[in-house]
């Protein structure tokens, strides 16, 4: 099983080496990013001034998500991480968006190269504290699953987070008002019911467990595995999950005009993003995809929210709740790197 990582010493920066030695160390960030189950599907190769983002598609869920939307997000999300320790560091980061020319690294039939980030080392445009703040919340950050306070989110931290999902072709809608919180509860339940009648949603999602990347115990992920993928726990798992979503003061949904790989690229960056300022703000995030894997649900909550030139990618709830301790595994830098 892979072991829970904590972010490296920022005193072990090789400062004074090469950038490809640099551009490697910012890697140990960029895999502490959030994924769909934990699956971590991304892969990085460093050159002497870039490292090379690859979509690893051999860890896609094939059922979940068989289009590759949450997998580009939560490389999008590892992107993030990259670019905002980058900064941290001294180094100008530029991303590409989009494949290159060159052939895949070897044995890597099954990366998919999506992303460059060129590293400038000749100094940053000042960004001041605030950068600092996002990069001290990456080791901070973690994906809470309780339910969360009966306590308002203030509307300054709210314009923050509106501020950072302001890119061409984005959009963030915060849904505060009750009414909508509990109609989306109710999709959340009838999601949940849906997937788990499927047999092959609660088998994949059975592997996920049984490898431990929820950061269960080795016996406590094998019962998980076996409880999820032969017992009908979805009526369960839906009145579990309703409650989750009307209990958050704030239901989050990231909308986009186009779900091509570098636009899902930037809204997984958004979400990455949103999420440490959140940390940094004593604040819980917790994505729920699952209306979103649907797409009869995917409609409805288009409708309910009013979207017309706009289509819900990414949902999650914000609040305020008791804090997890728990790191969840991350796979050796050894593995993810070409």
């Amino acid at each position: 099983m892979p072991a829970p990582r904590a972010p490296p010493d920022t005193t072990s920066f090789p400062a004074g080496e090469s950038l490809e030695n640099q551009a490697t160390f910012l890697v140990r960030y960029a895999i502490l990013a959030p994924s769909s189950h934990n699956s971590q599907p991304w892969a990085f190769a460093v050159t002497e001034d870039s490292v090379l983002v690859y979509a690893d598609e051999s860890r896609r869920l094939d059922v979940a998500d068989p289009d590759g939307r949450e997998l580009l997000l939560s490389v999008g999300c590892a992107l993030e991480n990259l670019v905002v320790a980058a900064r941290r560091f001294g180094l100008e980061p530029t991303v590409e968006y989009g494949a290159s020319e060159e052939s895949p690294p070897s044995g890597g039939d099954h990366l998919r190269h999506v992303a460059t980030v060129r590293l400038d080392s000749a100094g940053l445009t000042d960004e001041g504290a605030v950068q600092t703040e996002l990069f001290d919340a990456i080791g901070n950050r973690r994906t809470n699953h309780r339910p969360f306070e009966d306590r308002p989110v203030a509307e300054s931290v709210l314009a923050r987070f509106e501020e950072y999902a302001a890119t061409d072709g984005l959009g963030l809608e915060l849904v505060t008002d009750p009414t909508q919180r509990r109609e989306i509860a109710t999709l959340q339940t009838r999601a949940d019911e849906h997937q788990f009648d499927d047999p092959a949603y609660r088998r994949e999602l059975g592997h996920w467990i049984g490898t431990g990347a929820l950061g269960a115990s080795w016996l406590t992920a094998r019962i998980g595995q076996l409880a999820v993928s032969h017992l009908d726990i979805g009526e369960r798992e839906g009145r579990k999950n309703s409650k989750l979503v009307t209990s958050a003061p704030v239901v989050a949904v990231l909308t986009t005009e186009s779900e091509d790989v570098p636009t899902l690229l930037r809204v997984g960056q958004v979400f990455e993003r949103v999420a440490l300022a959140a940390t940094s703000e004593g604040l819980a995030v917790h994505p729920m995809s699952q209306i979103l894997e649907v797409d009869e649900f995917r409609t409805e909550l288009t409708a309910l929210l009013g979207l017309e030139d706009q289509t819900p990618v990414h949902l999650f709830r914000i609040g305020y709740a008791e804090p997890g301790s728990t790191r969840t595994p991350r796979r050796p830098l050894e593995d993810v790197l070409r």
